[in-house]
């Protein structure tokens, strides 16, 4: 027993009755015995306790021995409620700034990531799909605490469709990243570059083996989509933040088997509809759906589902729903899958797409919306562009000298022998035919329709895009190139 100077016992004002190594357990004065608690059973009580609005969190007044995270360059480190509050310098490109993490898990399976301290809501990117939808990369994030999973020891990537998803209001680091994972590492780094704010990202991708679109609205991966969303919004909560979905991405085109084009434009309609309503039911706000206008393969070069896109890209009934680029600007595997380096290069125009429509202007892709003869042997198209058009020469996708275009229909056998942009309007092109095109269903065709080939890119492809650029992280230069479509002749 440690005591004053004095020798009185009467006279003792103080005194430690058992010590620790990491200081005094059990003291006593004047008013009476006084105890230390540890950490974790002050963050107990203050977990029983009652919380209201205007409670202030319990809080440490002194900074802690950071030795209580583990073996990280950590400092500062508090108390606030059942979280570990400081600053560190971790892995990532995020670089020195505050975080925060759990005292105790949740569970006993529970993780106990380390999450920035980061300003407004969490954000959620989810996307719904087919198969394709699910590939992730195994790397660690480029900013693996600001961008989170819901805490079901899932990940990223979901329960593809094999049994429901976990509720919870715990968050787990990834370990793989999905390209919505890559979408939000895009518009981190745009930020962190101009000395933005950094919020946090949930997000997850659920999948299913649905054979058609109604079917997908009906199914598992849907399902679990929804829980997806609840989670995103107890994470928040547990955080003390609002939640918000930035958007919810649409993966599902080749999946689809039906042979009516009209089927897969009304169920995409009736999905996003769908979807509007349970997400409001949760307390979010009117969804932004992102999606690629998907142009096939090296060996699919046209379909009824590949068709039905062109008419959502200019009536999605009402929803926002944005075409970021057309799938043959990026490469895809053996495995029609898209390749790493096109999964960098989706991400980056999905954000660039995000940010400009977050910004109140507009973003679409160059949209052919009308094709009609002008003289004897020449079609014009005219096109909803964002600037003039670009007959691009180089021909990244080897797209042939009809820059894409292609007949379809003719019963003469005409054919498009040049193409040019009209001298006085810069969003029309002029096809110019080795004859008069005749046929009672000639149309023409864009991205559509191509021979099979092999190579990376998707064979139908085109080379018509705006003057819009910026360049990849890939090393490519990235362009809104036009949509494919399929138009009657007038």
């Amino acid at each position: 027993m440690t005591q004053s100077d004095d020798t009185d016992l009467d006279k003792v004002r103080w005194g430690t009755i058992l010590r620790a190594r990491n200081g005094d357990v059990m003291r006593y004065d004047e008013t009476g015995i006084i105890m230390r608690l540890s950490d974790r059973v002050i963050a107990d009580i203050a977990a029983r306790l009652p919380q209201t609005a205007t409670a202030p969190l319990l809080a440490t007044a002194e900074p802690l021995d950071a030795d209580l995270l583990g073996d990280i360059d950590a400092w500062n480190l508090r108390q606030q409620g059942e979280w570990y509050v400081f600053a560190a310098d971790l892995a990532g490109e995020q670089g020195v700034r505050q975080y925060r993490r759990r005292i105790a898990a949740q569970t006993d399976a529970a993780e106990l990531p380390i999450i920035a301290d980061a300003p407004g809501a969490m954000l959620g990117i989810l996307t719904l799909g087919g198969a394709r939808a699910a590939r992730a990369l195994p790397r660690p994030s480029r900013y693996p605490h600001h961008i989170l999973a819901p805490g079901d020891d899932i990940g990223a990537v979901g329960m593809a469709g094999t049994e429901p998803a976990t509720a919870t209001a715990g968050a787990m680091a990834l370990r793989e990243v999905t390209r919505d994972a890559m979408l939000a590492e895009v518009l981190l780094a745009d930020r962190h570059q101009h000395h933005r704010a950094l919020p946090l990202y949930l997000v997850r991708a659920e999948t299913d083996a649905s054979a058609s679109i109604a079917v997908l609205g009906t199914g598992m991966a849907y399902q679990n989509l929804l829980t997806a969303a609840r989670n995103l919004a107890s994470i928040a909560e547990s955080l003390g933040k609002p939640a918000r979905i930035l958007a919810v991405r649409l993966d599902y085109s080749l999946e689809d088997i039906s042979p009516d084009p009209l089927a897969y434009r009304d169920g995409i309609l009736a999905l996003m509809a769908q979807l509007t309503r349970d997400l409001g039911t949760l307390g979010f706000r009117k969804p932004v759906f992102i999606a690629t206008f998907e142009a096939g393969t090296a060996r699919i070069t046209d379909g009824p589902v590949l068709r039905a896109q062109w008419e959502l890209a200019w009536n999605s009934g009402g929803h926002d729903l944005i075409f970021t680029a057309p799938g043959y600007m990026f490469a895809q595997d053996a495995n029609a899958r898209l390749t790493d380096s096109a999964m960098q290069q989706s991400a980056e125009m999905d954000a660039a797409a995000l940010t400009t429509i977050y910004a109140d202007a507009p973003w679409f892709c160059p949209t052919f919306l009308l094709a009609e003869r002008e003289g004897d042997v020449a079609i014009r198209i005219k096109a909803r562009a964002m600037t003039g058009l670009v007959l691009d020469t180089n021909d990244p996708f080897s797209a042939g000298p009809a820059a894409g275009f292609r007949l379809h229909g003719a019963s003469n056998a005409a054919t498009i022998t040049g193409v040019a942009l009209a001298a006085d309007d810069p969003q029309d092109v002029i096809l110019t035919c080795n004859k008069r095109p005749e046929g009672k269903a000639l149309h023409v065709l864009y991205g559509f329709g191509a021979d099979p080939r092999s190579g990376p890119h998707p064979a139908a492809c085109g080379a018509l895009r705006d003057d819009w650029s910026v360049p990849s992280t890939t090393g490519a230069s990235l362009h809104r190139w036009a949509l494919p479509c399929a138009l009657p002749v007038h």
